[in-house]
């Protein structure tokens, strides 16, 4: 049944997405349970920001755009040519650490990125590359890695530093479940010490890639190189990261994929 949905989504013209899926929306936002879902999601993230009156209204937003993601991976070449600002701010003579997170269509990033000349390394949770997982998962891989070189997080941080060298792009998420105390949007959280530890072990800089909306335009902007030197310790670095992210969630929060997935809690 998934897979001859697979095949109708492959199927629809992209044109009449959006139509598509404002009327599923109109259906199911009558659920008092899905509506629900879609404010917890939202409150999750916003609660502790400027924006927490708004979070009824971005639900629904919210909403509409994670079943646009599950659309749009099936018209892969609508997600995998956006536009990219700041490619100079990518130093090929060096490694870099390229960081992102799981914002807007984050799955077409790396075939993006490829397109203007600059291929990524990316580091991928190894239970997404099974093939135990579903075809909506299979999908939306084959997108992420069409264009990159696949590092699995099984092979652990020496492989990563070992790959190292002058003019690989190692590309990182930073918002995932980790260890390490952090703050994301006026809460403390836990997240991942990775890309801020790798940069700083092999003294690359950290590019940071976010997702930027202007108007009905969108592109993904890489912002000035963050040098490891420049920072008291990794941890330091680390949060000047999460604020840049922060700052552009925070603008369009909508696209934000799976809030409560995102981080871990503190205890207590």
């Amino acid at each position: 049944m998934k897979d001859q949905l697979q095949q109708v989504r492959r199927l629809v013209p992209a044109s009449r997405f959006p139509a598509m899926v404002a009327a599923k929306v109109d259906t199911l936002w009558a659920d008092e349970a899905f509506r629900a879902a879609q404010e917890h999601q939202m409150r999750h993230l916003l609660e502790h920001t400027e924006r927490a009156d708004e979070i009824p209204e971005l639900a629904r937003k919210y909403a509409e755009a994670q079943m646009m993601r599950r659309w749009l991976r099936w018209k892969p070449h609508l997600i995998t040519h956006q536009e990219v600002r700041g490619v100079e701010n990518v130093d090929r003579t060096r490694s870099v650490v390229l960081n992102f997170m799981h914002h807007n269509q984050y799955s077409g990033l790396f075939s993006s990125l490829d397109r203007v000349g600059i291929h990524c390394h990316l580091l991928a949770l190894a239970e997404a590359m099974e093939r135990t997982a579903t075809v909506d998962i299979r999908q939306h891989m084959r997108i992420v890695t069409s264009r990159a070189t696949v590092i699995p997080t099984t092979q652990g941080s020496k492989a990563v530093l070992a790959a190292m060298t002058p003019g690989v792009v190692m590309a990182i998420a930073s918002d995932v479940p980790g260890q390490t105390e952090v703050e994301f949007l006026g809460q403390r959280v836990t997240g991942s010490f990775g890309a801020a530890r790798i940069a700083t072990l092999s003294d690359s800089p950290v590019v940071v890639a976010t997702a930027v909306r202007e108007g009905d335009s969108q592109h993904i902007q890489l912002h000035p190189p963050l040098e490891p030197s420049d920072f008291a310790d990794p941890k330091d670095l680390l949060a000047e990261m999460l604020r840049i992210h922060g700052e552009a969630v925070l603008a369009w929060p909508e696209v934000f994929e799976n809030p409560t997935t995102r981080f871990g809690a503190l205890d207590g």
